[in-house]
C-alpha cells in the first residue's frame, strides 16, 4: 500500500459481504492485493494462505485472519474478489482493492509504454475501453492534479481520445500503450467540482505553510497536511463552527423577560465604514444574525498592531461589562505554564498550531444569544459565536480543547488556551503525534491558522519563552518591553515593571533582593522617592533580563539539587540537576523578608530559606531523594538539637516529608546561590573573598578605560570582565563606575531625565496683547533676493504672520516689524524673542521703549521656552516642501497661502480659526464649497453681534489654552533627581564638530533660579546662566579620573 495515495481514491463499495451492505474502499495501484477490516465484514473463512506474506507501507508484516470473497455490485456485471482479512486499516477504510482487483475489472492502465505529462500542459492520449455500452466518458479525476476531460467513444472500435491535464509544478509518468488505453475506472468517479476545490485548496495550503526552514522531513510535513487539508482555515473560507463545545451565559439574577439595554457610545464617522464592513463579514461567515432582542450593549472600535505594509487595521468588540457583573462565572482552570515547560525534556522537535479565531470557532447556545446583543448604524445584531469580552469565555474553550485532545495532552501534545505544541524526540515520533492531533480537530471540525503555524522547529517561541532540546529562555521579542520601560514616575509605574519582569523571575538569581528598593516604593508608609539606589535596581534588573542563562528541563529520572542561601533581608533558593559544582539550573526563586523575618537570627534565615524552597519548589522534590547545598555549616546539626524552639519544630516537622540529606560547600565555592551570575567562566583560580575593593576598581578601570576596553557600555564591559573573572555584586560595581567615568560622561548621549516640570505661561485675555517674534533661516536665496523669514504670533488667537527678508540685520528686522506688524496689527503690550543679535540690538530695544512695548528673552540654545512658535515653524516649513519648485528658490512667493491656510484651519487647542479670534467671523476661502447664507443685519446688530461673537471666542480659546497648559503641566512631571546649589555638572555644547565632546566641564551650580541654573567652570571666575535642560550630573570617581588612557 502506498500512504501517499491514502484520500485520493476513496470511493464507496456495495457488496453483500459487508454489514449494511455499503463500505468505503481505497483504490490502491500500490498494493499487490486487496484487503478487507474484519469488523466491516458480516462473516469470513478462517482459512489462511501459509506462503502469504503482507507486509504494509512501513514493511512491518501484518497478520491475516482469514480471506473472504466479496461480490461488488458497482459495475454493470457484478465481480467477485478475493480480499484478505486483517486487524485493521488506515483512517476510516473498510477495504482496500489492489492491483488484483483493477486487472480483474479491466481498469487502470496497462503498464506498458509511458506517457510523461509536463506540468501545467495536457496532452491527448488513444484509449480503448472493454467496457460494452459505454457511449459517453465523463470528466474525472485521474490523481489530484491529474484531470481526464469527458470525450466520446466509437461504438464500433471502443476507441476514443482521452485528453489529460497536469495541474500540477511536477512531471507526471503514466504507463500506458497507446495503441491499447482503457479509460480510467469509472468506479472511483466523483464529484468534478469537489475534486477541483481539493485541488485549489492543496495549492493554497502549499502556499501558506511556512516550511522552508526545514531541511529534514519537510515532504513528510506536507504530505501530512495535505491528508488533512480539512482543518486549515485558508484564504476565502467562511469560519466554520465545532461541535465540541457550546458557551453558555447563565444570569438567573435577571428575571425571565427582563434585559439590559445599554446606549451605544458615539464613534467617529470614520469608523463607521469599517464597523460596517466588519459586521457585513461576520454576517458572511455566520458568526452574528439579525435580532430582535431586548438586550444591547455598546460597540467599541480598537486598533491592532500595524501590518507589515505600516497600514493601521481595527477590531470591533462590544463592552460586555455590565453582562458580565450578572454572569455565574465558570472556575474551570487555564494550565499551569510551568507544568507545560516542565514537560518538554527529552524534546527535540517542536510544533506550535493556532487556532484560527479560536473563540469565534465556540457557538453560543441558543437561549443565550439574545444577551449578545448590539447594535450600529446599520441594524441590531447578536453572536451566534463566542465573542472576545465575555466572563468565563477563557474557560469553555480551555475546557473544549482539554476534552478535544484529552487523550493526547501529556504524552503527545501540550495546550494552552488556542496554543497547541507537539513534541517528539525524533521525526517519525514527531509526524506520528502530529497526525493523531489533526485527526481530532478533524473529528471536532476546529480550523488552523495555516501561517501561524510552525512546524518541525528545534527553537521556537511557546508562551513568552524560547524553548529549544536544550532548555527554556525568555523570548526576546518579549522581554523588549521591559528593557525599553521608561524611568517610572509613579507606584503605579513600578508596579507595570514589576509585573513585567517578574513573568521571568525564575532566569534571574536573587530576584527579591535585586528588586527590594523598587518593592520598597511600594509600601503605603514610603513616601514617593526616586533615588540613585533605585535607579541601580531598575537597570540591574534589566541587564539581568538581557543576559539570561538557558534553563534546562527536569528530568525526574535523576536527582535534583536545591542549592539555598539568605542575605538580610532576601532568601534565594537554585533548583538544578547534574553532578555538584557542575550542576545546570531549571529555576531561579527568591523572596523578601517581610518584617518579622528580617528579626530572625542568622541560622534561622538560612534554616527559612530551606523551608520555603521546599515548598515553592514542592512539585519537584516530593516523592524524590535530593540534595540540599548550604553556606552556613550549622544547619548540618542543628536538627539535632534536643529542645529547639516552637519555630524550628515547626520547620523540623514540616521538612519531614522530604527524603533530602544536607550538603555544606564554603561560601566563596556557593556563588551559585549568593552570586547574581550564576555561571561566571573563570580562568584565573582566584578566591572571591581575596578580591579587595581597590582590586575590583583596578580590574574595572584595566577593562574599560584601556585602548581595547574602548570605554565601552555597561552589559558588553561586564561580559568583557567575566570572561577571566567574577565576584558577588560584579554587575553593582560596572555600573557605578561607568556612571562615574569622566570621559564617558564628556563624550556620551546618555543621562538622567531632568526634565523639569512644564512651566504654564500665562494666557492673555485679547489678542495682541502678548506676541511672540522670531527669524527662520537662512533659507535658498529667491530670484528676489530673500533669504530670511521674519514670523510673529499672537499668544490669545494662534494668529500667525509671516514677512520674508533679505538678511536679518538689526536694521531690517526692526523695519519689517514696525511697518509690517505694528503698523497693520496695531502695538502689543508684550514682545517675547530669543537672544538673537538682531533682537538684543540697541535700535531695537529703541523702538520697543518709544512704542512702550515690555520685551522679554528666552533662554540660550532652549527653544522651548518659545514653543508654540517653533511647532507653528514646522507646519509653515511641511508647508513649503510640497508647494515650492525642486530649485526651492520660489518659497517667498507661497508664503502667504501657507500664511492663509495656517490662519484659517481650527487651531487643536482653541478649536477655533486664529482668522475667527482676531475678526470675528470665518474668512471665505476660494474653491467650490460656500458658506450657508448669512443672515441680513442693519449696522448696529452687525456690530453688536461680531462684539459678541469676538468676546465668545475670545474666552473659550483661554479657557481651552489654559486648560490644555495645566494638563500639560501634570503630565510632564519632573524625576526624582534634581540639581542643588554646589552640585557638580557638565554643561552640553551646542556648536561643535562631529567628533568634539558633547559635554563639558565639570561646572558648580552656584544659584538655582526657577527653570535656568547660575554655573560656574572649575578653577575659573567666570559665570553664566544655562537653562537646566542643558545639564547633566557629573559624578566624580578618583580612579576613573587616574586610571584614565
Amino acid at each position: 500500500m502506498r500512504d501517499d495515495l491514502l484520500g485520493h481514491y476513496e470511493v464507496y463499495v456495495v457488496s453483500r459481504e459487508l454489514k449494511g451492505e455499503l463500505g468505503v474502499a481505497l483504490l490502491d495501484t500500490g498494493s499487490q492485493v486487496s484487503l478487507v477490516k474484519e469488523s466491516s465484514l458480516i462473516k469470513f473463512s478462517k482459512e489462511k494462505d501459509k506462503n502469504l506474506r503482507i507486509c504494509g507501507v512501513t514493511g512491518k508484516q501484518m497478520e491475516i485472519k482469514g480471506k473472504v470473497k466479496l461480490r461488488i455490485e458497482n459495475t454493470l456485471e457484478p465481480l467477485y474478489q478475493i480480499c484478505y482479512v486483517v486487524d485493521s486499516l488506515p483512517r476510516n477504510l473498510d477495504i482496500i482493492l489492489g492491483q488484483d482487483w483493477l486487472d480483474n475489472a479491466g481498469y487502470g492502465f496497462q503498464k506498458k509504454t509511458p506517457v510523461i505529462i509536463p506540468p501545467y500542459s495536457e496532452q491527448v492520449i488513444k484509449c480503448k475501453t472493454l467496457e460494452k455500452g459505454v457511449r459517453f466518458i465523463e470528466h474525472q479525476i485521474l490523481q489530484p492534479g491529474l484531470i481526464c476531460a469527458a470525450s466520446l467513444v466509437n461504438c464500433e472500435t471502443f476507441e476514443f481520445p482521452c485528453l489529460v491535464m497536469n495541474l500540477t509544478d511536477k512531471p507526471i509518468c503514466m504507463t500506458a500503450d497507446p495503441k491499447l488505453e482503457k479509460p480510467p475506472t469509472m468506479l472511483h468517479r466523483q464529484n468534478f467540482k469537489n475534486q477541483t476545490n481539493r485541488i485549489k485548496r492543496l495549492q493554497l495550503l502549499k502556499e501558506n505553510l511556512r516550511l522552508d526552514h526545514i531541511t529534514e522531513g519537510a515532504s513528510d510535513i506536507r504530505k501530512i497536511c495535505e491528508e488533512y487539508v480539512d482543518i486549515f482555515k485558508l484564504p476565502g473560507d467562511s469560519l466554520t463552527a465545532t461541535s465540541a463545545a457550546e458557551h453558555t451565559i447563565p444570569t438567573p439574577t435577571i428575571p425571565k423577560g427582563k434585559a439590559i439595554t445599554l446606549r451605544n457610545y458615539r464613534l467617529p464617522e470614520a469608523q463607521q465604514q469599517e464597523i460596517k464592513r466588519q459586521v457585513t463579514q461576520m454576517l458572511e461567515e455566520d458568526i452574528v444574525t439579525p435580532s430582535n432582542s431586548g438586550w444591547n450593549f455598546p460597540l467599541l472600535v480598537v486598533p491592532k498592531k500595524l501590518d507589515a505594509s505600516g497600514k493601521r487595521k481595527w477590531r470591533i468588540c462590544v463592552d460586555f461589562r455590565k453582562l458580565n457583573e450578572v454572569t455565574v462565572g465558570d472556575s474551570y482552570p487555564l494550565p499551569n505554564i510551568q507544568d507545560i515547560l516542565d514537560k518538554l525534556g527529552r524534546a527535540r522537535y517542536f510544533t506550535a498550531l493556532d487556532c484560527a479565531s479560536g473563540y469565534l470557532q465556540v457557538p453560543i447556545a441558543e437561549e443565550d444569544r439574545c444577551k449578545t446583543a448590539f447594535s450600529t448604524a446599520d441594524g441590531h445584531f447578536e453572536y451566534k459565536r463566542m465573542p472576545f469580552g465575555l466572563k468565563s469565555a477563557p474557560s469553555t474553550f480551555q475546557r473544549m480543547m482539554n476534552n478535544v485532545l484529552s487523550e493526547l495532552i501529556g504524552n503527545r501534545c501540550l495546550v494552552y488556551m488556542d496554543d497547541i505544541l507537539i513534541i517528539g524526540e525524533t521525526l517519525e515520533e514527531h509526524n506520528s503525534k502530529l497526525r493523531a492531533v489533526f485527526e481530532k480537530l478533524h473529528e471536532s471540525n476546529l480550523k488552523i491558522e495555516p501561517d501561524k503555524c510552525e512546524f518541525l522547529k528545534e527553537e521556537l517561541s511557546y508562551l513568552g519563552h524560547i524553548v529549544t532540546a536544550e532548555g527554556v529562555k525568555p523570548d526576546d521579542k518579549k522581554i523588549e518591553a521591559v528593557v525599553k520601560f521608561p524611568i517610572p514616575q509613579s507606584q503605579k509605574d513600578v508596579k507595570s515593571f514589576l509585573g513585567l519582569a517578574g513573568y521571568y523571575r525564575k532566569f534571574i538569581a536573587d530576584f527579591s533582593a535585586i528588586a527590594r528598593p523598587l518593592t520598597n516604593l511600594l509600601k503605603k508608609e514610603n513616601e514617593w522617592n526616586w533615588t540613585e539606589k533605585e535607579q541601580t535596581s531598575f537597570d540591574l534588573l534589566k541587564i539581568k533580563l538581557t543576559n539570561t542563562p538557558l534553563l534546562q528541563y527536569p528530568d525526574f529520572s535523576k536527582p535534583f539539587i536545591l542549592t539555598t542561601d539568605a542575605s538580610g533581608y532576601a532568601i534565594g533558593a537554585i533548583l538544578s540537576q547534574g553532578k555538584l559544582g557542575q550542576d545546570k539550573p531549571i529555576a531561579y526563586a527568591s523572596r523578601t523578608l517581610n518584617k518579622a523575618e528580617l528579626n530572625y537570627a542568622t541560622v534561622e534565615k538560612e534554616l527559612l530559606a530551606i523551608v520555603w524552597a521546599c515548598k515553592h519548589f514542592r512539585p519537584y522534590l516530593l516523592g524524590r531523594k535530593f540534595q540540599i547545598v548550604t553556606d552556613h555549616k550549622g544547619l548540618t546539626w542543628i536538627f539535632n538539637v534536643k529542645d529547639p524552639s516552637s519555630r524550628l519544630m515547626r520547620w523540623k516537622l514540616l521538612l519531614e516529608e522530604y527524603d533530602y540529606e544536607i550538603q555544606y560547600r564554603a561560601g566563596h565555592r556557593n556563588c551559585n546561590a549568593d552570586s547574581l551570575s550564576r555561571y561566571p567562566i573563570q580562568c584565573f583560580n582566584v578566591n572571591v573573598e581575596e578580591i579587595t575593593n581597590e582590586r575590583k576598581q583596578k580590574i574595572i578601570a584595566e577593562m574599560h578605560n584601556c585602548p581595547v576596553g574602548g570605554h565601552q557600555g555597561i552589559q558588553r564591559t561586564i561580559e568583557r570582565i567575566k570572561l577571566y573573572i567574577s565576584w558577588p555584586g560584579l554587575e553593582q560595581d560596572v555600573i557605578k563606575y561607568i556612571r562615574e567615568c569622566k570621559t564617558c560622561q564628556l563624550n556620551k548621549e546618555t543621562r538622567p531625565n531632568i526634565k523639569l516640570p512644564l512651566t504654564v505661561t500665562d494666557t492673555r485675555n485679547i489678542p495682541w496683547e502678548k506676541v511672540y517674534l522670531d527669524v527662520v533661516g537662512p533659507l535658498p536665496t529667491t530670484e528676489t533676493g530673500m533669504k530670511y523669514i521674519l514670523t510673529c504670533q499672537d499668544n490669545l488667537s494662534k494668529y500667525f504672520i509671516v514677512i520674508p527678508m533679505q538678511n536679518q540685520t538689526a536694521d531690517e528686522v526692526t523695519d519689517v516689524f514696525v511697518k509690517n506688524i505694528i503698523l497693520s496689527y496695531g502695538i502689543p503690550t508684550e514682545i517675547v524673542t530669543d537672544q538673537g543679535s538682531n533682537f538684543m540690538s540697541d535700535v531695537f530695544k529703541r523702538i520697543c521703549k518709544l512704542f512702550q512695548i515690555e520685551k522679554v528673552c528666552t533662554t540660550a540654545y532652549h527653544p522651548e521656552s518659545n514653543g508654540a512658535l517653533e511647532r507653528t515653524h514646522k507646519t509653515l516649513t511641511n508647508y513649503l516642501r510640497c508647494f515650492c519648485d525642486k530649485k526651492l528658490n520660489d518659497w517667498d512667493e507661497w508664503l502667504p497661502f501657507a500664511c492663509f491656510t495656517y490662519n484659517t484651519t481650527p487651531h487643536s487647542i482653541t478649536k477655533y480659526t486664529p482668522y475667527e479670534v482676531l475678526f470675528g467671523r470665518v474668512a471665505n476661502i476660494p474653491g467650490k464649497l460656500q458658506r450657508q447664507p448669512q443672515p441680513i443685519y442693519n449696522f448696529d446688530d452687525i456690530v453688536l453681534e461680531i462684539k459678541q461673537k469676538m468676546q465668545t471666542c475670545q474666552q473659550l480659546a483661554k479657557e481651552r489654552l489654559i486648560k490644555f497648559k495645566e494638563s500639560q503641566g501634570q503630565k510632564v512631571k519632573s524625576n526624582s533627581y534634581e540639581f542643588k546649589e554646589n552640585d557638580l555638572a557638565l554643561l552640553r555644547i551646542e556648536n561643535r564638530q562631529k567628533l568634539d565632546p558633547l559635554w563639558k566641564g565639570p561646572y558648580e551650580i552656584k544659584k538655582i533660579q526657577g527653570s535656568n541654573a547660575v554655573i560656574q567652570e572649575l578653577g575659573k571666575r567666570r559665570h553664566q546662566e544655562v537653562h537646566i535642560n542643558r545639564l547633566k550630573p557629573y559624578f566624580f570617581h578618583s580612579i576613573s579620573e587616574n586610571a584614565d588612557t
